[in-house]
């Protein structure tokens, strides 16, 4: 039955407590249209992050046209439930019929931009979206993930714009000088995946980034999208690895956190789980990793990418059902898994940064 959904304590509850932000991704106005799923993400969650409205082919469908409706269905929820927003991601620079993520638009795909104009373009498109939340939403987007996945895409912006001096894309030094402009009051943030433990290759190229966007004073935080949803558990990195790459970031002076949790378990539909064994260890992961955040001082949030099965993208044949809740909305073990270590977190009173982000100058 939906009504067991709503458990106690709640996992907002149990944050709240902390000062931590328990987030609820992957929201689209078709998602929040579901009665029973904007009732959990406003009672179990103190946060939410858009899924693909926040996208530059949905925020610019057409060249210097601007829609906001979507997003802003969005922002409007989290405003009324007394929640903040993080944006992911106004530049994803992929083609998204060839790139998982991507959101070029078509017209900028397809047209021919000399650098100066691609610099235009770039720096017209982040104004205007990061002007529009400060004007009209003030303090409800608090935490903008600029720039997403650029250590694994590289299309239009990436490709127009060349390298800096240090040999990284220049668009996102770029994109992240237009956003401090735009709005000097919020969290400027990079996002990707592949990073969460310390040993793999992209943990080193994206700390390389983040380091070189820092020494500008241009980013203040990391979200490691931490989307295991289409292989084997096994894949997961050790929780020692995890708090040192949290801990290496942290050590920059930037705060961490999970961006876009999914942990796939075997699966024949993608939507469900008949073997409670895989639930269990779907149950421990979900708990090894929210842990290994609330052990360490620099990581303040945790999110979901969504909250339901039923919603859940089937990224890889054969996984699938991801997330706290089954299709039906009952909750998992991963939703115990998670309120468990939140009030683990309680009991032992470990101190978190507020839930409400502080205005940063710079």
């Amino acid at each position: 039955m939906p009504g067991r959904a709503q458990s106690d304590p709640t996992l907002r509850s149990l944050a709240s407590q902390l000062g931590f932000v328990i987030g609820a991704g992957a929201n689209d106005p078709t998602e929040l249209d579901d009665p029973t799923y904007a009732s959990i993400a406003a009672s179990q969650y103190n946060a939410i992050e858009p899924g693909n409205v926040m996208k530059m082919n949905v925020l610019e469908p057409s060249q210097g046209t601007f829609s906001f409706s979507q997003a802003d269905a969005v922002v409007a929820f989290a405003q009324a439930h007394s929640q903040n927003v993080t944006a992911t991601a106004p530049i994803w620079d992929g083609n998204p019929s060839l790139d998982y993520g991507g959101s070029d638009p078509t017209w900028l795909l397809n047209g021919s931009f000399t650098s100066t104009e691609l610099e235009n373009i770039l720096q017209t498109y982040v104004t205007t979206v990061m002007q529009h939340y400060h004007t009209n939403y003030p303090g409800v987007v608090n935490r903008w993930a600029v720039v997403s996945e650029a250590v694994h895409l590289c299309r239009v912006f990436c490709k127009g714009l060349g390298n800096d001096s240090a040999g990284f894309p220049a668009y996102i030094s770029l994109a992240y000088q237009y956003a401090r402009a735009a709005d000097p009051t919020v969290q400027l943030c990079y996002d990707d995946w592949g990073g969460e433990g310390i040993s793999s290759t992209y943990s080193t190229s994206i700390y390389n980034l983040v380091a070189h966007l820092k020494s500008q004073g241009l980013i203040d935080c990391v979200g490691l999208e931490g989307q295991w949803e289409g292989g084997p558990i096994s894949a997961i990195p050790t929780t020692s690895s995890i708090v040192s790459n949290i801990n290496r970031l942290g050590a920059l002076g930037l705060t961490v956190y999970f961006s876009q949790v999914e942990i796939g378990i075997p699966s024949s539909n993608c939507t469900t789980s008949s073997n409670s064994s895989d639930l269990s260890d779907q149950g421990v992961e979900y708990s090894s990793l929210l842990s290994a955040c609330l052990s360490t001082s620099a990581c303040t949030a945790f999110y979901t990418w969504g909250i339901t099965d039923k919603y859940a993208y089937c990224f890889a044949q054969g996984y699938g059902a991801p997330l706290p809740y089954d299709l039906d909305y009952n909750p998992k073990p991963a939703f115990s898994a998670l309120q468990s270590a939140l009030s683990s977190g309680v009991s032992s009173a470990k101190p978190h940064p507020p839930t409400q982000l502080a205005v940063v100058t710079h």
